[in-house]
């Protein structure tokens, strides 16, 4: 119940309570992302705000209530629906989306390397029809992994 209240409340001001900027290491991660794209011919990928409010809540809703997955066991909310409700809806712009995670790290360029050298996550990374990105981090001291990190990528720049 507790986490449906949060995530209410965040949806109804997430776009004026939540902001979309990068703290130092969010942004050094897009600097490693894209670098490492054009290093393969791949553009660059934009941050969306609204994928970054996306990733930002997750990052956040995972270190709080202290699980490490896509999809909260008490919320039967897809990916999709809530990048949707953050709005970004991939049915509305056909286009693909997708979504890395890690945790245990504060700094961008290990996180970055924990998913490049992961094959699923390193694909996502890659892909040269993802056009826009959000990053989110967040810490919680005592949380099982500290850090938690989200990636949400899109097709449709927003």
């Amino acid at each position: 119940m507790k986490r449906s209240v949060l995530f209410i409340f965040l949806m109804l001001f997430s776009l004026s309570s939540i902001a979309a900027s990068l703290d130092s290491e969010e942004r050094l991660f897009l600097e490693l992302i894209n670098n490492y794209r054009l290093q393969h011919n791949i553009s660059e990928m934009k941050v969306s705000e609204a994928l970054t409010n996306a990733a930002k809540w997750l990052s956040e809703d995972m270190a709080t209530f202290r699980y490490f997955q896509h999809q909260p066991d008490s919320q039967k909310r897809t990916m999709a629906l809530r990048l949707s409700q953050f709005g970004y809806s991939y049915e509305k712009y056909s286009t693909i989306i997708a979504e890395n995670i890690a945790a245990g790290n504060s700094e961008a360029a290990k996180t970055f390397e924990q998913w490049k050298n992961s094959p699923g996550h390193n694909t996502n990374m890659l892909n040269p029809s993802f056009k826009v990105i959000g990053i989110g981090r967040f810490y919680v001291k005592g949380s099982p992994y500290s850090w938690y990190w989200t990636t949400d990528f899109g097709g449709f720049v927003d």
